[in-house]
């Protein structure tokens, strides 16, 4: 959460800075080359390009943050709004998730490694963690590290996972002594 709230921020400046840029006067000087405001306007379009960019990453990660709290907290509904419905093996993620929160405490982190993307489409690999614990005393430990890759397509205001592999990371853990 600290990210967005970081990346927010920064973009506020950049709007800010934009706009001061934009107020500067520029004065018409004989021998002066009117570089000075295409540099100006550049500037411009380089931060306001930022800002977009940061805003449509923050979003993008926003998805894959609340995917990891709510396998945290349990929640098969909010993971699974994450997810285009069309996608093929849907009902079987749907399946493996709620029978992985059923049978275990599920903890979960996520970290972006590697982005690509435009407006509308956007592929990212995570470095996903899940700490499968048996809900039975003394119970075994399942731990899962790996590289997930994603690609997502904006619906409307919402970013939706089109396509993950491997899907089977999210499958019930083997907990048996």
């Amino acid at each position: 959460m600290r990210v967005i709230a970081r990346s927010r921020n920064v973009a506020l400046a950049l709007v800010r800075a934009v706009f001061a840029l934009l107020r500067t006067p520029v004065l018409q000087v004989p021998g002066i080359h009117t570089s000075v405001n295409a540099a100006r306007m550049c500037a411009c379009a380089t931060l306001l390009a930022g800002f977009l960019v940061a805003d449509t990453r923050s979003d993008v990660v926003e998805v894959f943050t609340s995917m990891a709290a709510a396998l945290s907290d349990g929640n098969v509904s909010i993971f699974m709004n994450a997810f285009d419905k069309d996608l093929p093996g849907y009902g079987k993620l749907k399946s493996d998730i709620t029978a992985l929160i059923t049978q275990a405490d599920v903890s979960s982190s996520v970290e972006p490694i590697k982005e690509e993307g435009a407006d509308a489409t956007h592929s990212m690999d995570l470095d996903w963690f899940l700490q499968v614990r048996s809900q039975l005393p003394d119970g075994p430990v399942v731990q899962r590290r790996q590289i997930v890759h994603c690609e997502l397509r904006k619906e409307g205001k919402h970013w939706k996972i089109v396509s993950i592999t491997p899907a089977d990371f999210f499958a019930p853990a083997k907990l048996d002594k």
